[in-house]
């Protein structure tokens, strides 16, 4: 191999990481927000500084490689290996772009857990090109019982785009609606808005990006059962069944 033939540092860090599974896992409670008992917990992928400074610059290096969709199965593997840590009657959040999704290998993964209580969450890491392929995997992993969540609901038209044409069971309010809800007006109608939605189609909406008491109060005041975020609990190891929000 020539020196032009090298791969760049950041790709060999990828490649790195898939040879050596050097992917962490740890775990956001997604909590009602009334009582904070959990329901479910959101498996968020990190890596050892040395490779990678967050987890977008991970996952941004391997799309660059053409690795994308095998570091997010790595990192899929990773967390369905905590399934039995998990306490009874609560699910597992799953994050997958729509590539990865489609892919073959992390549809048998998925339906192999599936008893477990799962939910896949489809991010915007990869655009849909083809929703009638999409639905047909949905529809087989709704069949086994994993729900399908849609992240980051009123971020941008593609965004709602994806709600109306996947109908997902589970609607996640993006952080930046979340961000000062309390302190702004149109925030709370759009939030509304989307809580209406939600509950019109029998779907559970979750926000997230709670970090503060005010946010957490105006949130229930609207209805929103459920929610996550720094205020509840940061990502960590698995916690205990009941979480008291920081004061």
């Amino acid at each position: 191999m020539t020196v032009a033939q090298l791969p760049s540092p950041a790709t060999q860090a990828v490649r790195d990481v898939l040879r050596d599974h050097a992917v962490q896992v740890v775990f956001q409670p997604i909590v009602q927000l009334e009582d904070g008992v959990v329901n479910g917990y959101e498996a968020l992928a990190r890596f050892d500084g040395q490779h990678f400074a967050n987890p977008a610059e991970a996952f941004a290096a391997a799309e660059a490689a053409g690795l994308s969709v095998d570091l997010e199965i790595l990192a899929i593997e990773q967390a369905l290996a905590r399934l039995g840590d998990l306490p009874d009657g609560v699910w597992l959040s799953l994050n997958a772009s729509v590539a990865a999704l489609l892919e073959p290998r992390t549809i048998s993964l998925l339906l192999a857990h599936a008893h477990r209580g799962l939910t896949v969450e489809l991010t915007e890491r990869t655009p849909v090109t083809d929703y009638t392929a999409l639905r047909e995997v949905m529809d087989l992993l709704r069949a086994v019982g994993i729900k399908i969540a849609i992240d980051d609901a009123g971020s941008g038209f593609a965004n709602l785009t994806q709600i109306l044409q996947i109908q997902p069971d589970i609607i996640k309010l993006d952080i930046f609606l979340t961000r000062d809800i309390d302190q702004d007006p149109v925030r709370i109608a759009l939030a509304r808005a989307l809580f209406t939605f939600a509950e019109s189609i029998g779907a559970m909406l979750v926000a997230e990006g709670i970090e503060t008491y005010a946010e957490h109060a105006q949130l229930t005041a609207l209805g929103v059962r459920h929610g996550q975020g720094y205020y509840i609990a940061k990502p960590g190891p698995l916690p205990s069944r009941h979480i008291e929000p920081l004061l």
